[in-house]
């Protein structure tokens, strides 16, 4: 058989599979050497097959992180040269780099909400990732490229972004921030009520009659985290709790992935940690800001032989997979990702539109969810 036949053929077995979901929308496909051993071709002929698709808007290929899926077979092909002005194209979500249960389970909320919002006007949804500043960067430069109508991004708060969303914005370009945000430079976001969040964890300690609440945060360089913090400050106060000496902020940057802690960090949570539980009024409550920080917490504790929550109480935020599943559930607080996903979607159509140019923000309320890792204080 030709080698014209091959890829094609090979070519239509992908799309194949695309329709039928087995490479559902922004997925990674297998890489060419993968194809290559399933498939028994050259790489030539697999690349040839690959650039079709490619060509038809169907995949993105992107240098160093392989190729993956834009939009289902059957959708409208924004095309470079004669596409009519108005046919509607492809809003792309730009994340941080898949991993394996939270942050996909983060990107399948938000992408699901985008996509019921937009296929009603015609538009698909495509996915690219970034695993550092730089690369971010680059995908932010390519709005330009005929098949992008709009990005919803999940960005990382630097100020070298700030000035690319800020040189998008004045090109006219449509975005949405989720997850962040740029107070010198604002523009439309959706958000978690993070500060709202927060409160309502402190509510629900003092509540239960916890008046020796610790708070332990994440370096706070990200919008989302000093809003945390924020909150749980204001509610303190409201309740009338003394925050001084009991609060912990993991000095450093944040990285692409804000659930990573290096090794300094983790040594400083441990140092915390054990100062306050030996200090004159231990805490009966620890409220982490993200979940992370609440599981490494808890194993400390552990270690320590405190019980967990009969002697200290823990609280997260995020409702990441495993909180459910540790030997003490979590007690944490969850996001409204779908909600998150159609609120940016339906920005993007109205900014698609035309009309107020003013920026549009929204604050989704987050949810509580009471699991066995809080309790009312022993007496």
């Amino acid at each position: 058989m030709s080698d014209k036949l091959i890829y094609l053929r090979i070519e239509e077995e992908i799309r194949n599979r695309i329709a039928s979901g087995v490479y559902p929308p922004g997925s990674q496909l297998p890489t060419e050497k993968e194809l290559v051993d399933e498939f028994q071709v050259s790489r030539l002929t697999i690349s040839k097959s690959l650039s079709n698709l490619v060509g038809e808007g169907l995949v993105t290929r992107t240098r160093g992180r392989g190729s993956f899926i834009n939009r289902p077979v059957g959708a409208p092909v924004r095309r470079a040269e004669g596409r009519p002005e108005k046919e509607p194209g492809i809003f792309k979500f730009i994340s941080p780099p898949v991993s394996v249960g939270d942050d996909a389970q983060v990107r399948h909320g938000i992408l699901e909400g985008m996509r019921d919002t937009v296929r009603s006007a015609g538009y698909t949804v495509g996915v690219d990732f970034f695993n550092s500043v730089d690369e971010e960067l680059e995908l932010l430069r390519e709005y330009s490229r005929p098949l992008n109508d709009g990005f919803v991004i999940w960005s990382v708060q630097h100020p070298a972004i700030a000035e690319q969303l800020a040189a998008l914005r004045q090109e006219g370009f449509p975005f949405v921030l989720v997850d962040s945000f740029f107070p010198d430079s604002p523009g439309d976001s959706v958000l978690t009520d993070n500060a709202a969040g927060a409160e309502t964890v402190v509510r629900h300690l003092y509540e239960l009659g916890h008046c020796r609440i610790a708070y332990l945060s994440a370096p706070v360089s990200r919008v989302s985290l000093s809003e945390r913090l924020a909150g749980a400050v204001g509610a303190f106060a409201r309740c009338g709790l003394e925050i001084d000496g009991r609060l912990g902020i993991i000095p450093g940057a944040e990285t692409v992935n804000v659930q990573e802690m290096n090794g300094s960090q983790q040594e400083f949570v441990r140092n915390w940690l054990r100062g306050q539980l030996n200090g004159p009024l231990p805490p009966t409550a620890v409220f982490c800001s993200n979940d992370t920080l609440a599981v490494t917490v808890c194993r400390m504790l552990e270690e320590y032989k405190i019980r967990v929550p009969d002697e200290v109480s823990v609280v997260g935020f995020d409702n990441i997979n495993l909180g459910a599943w540790l030997p003490v559930p979590l007690t944490t607080v969850a996001h409204d990702f779908y909600r998150i996903g159609r609120l940016a979607g339906s920005i993007l159509l109205k900014r698609r539109q035309g009309g107020d140019p003013m920026p549009l923000q929204y604050r989704v309320p987050p949810e509580l969810i009471v699991r066995g890792s809080t309790c009312a204080v022993r007496a």
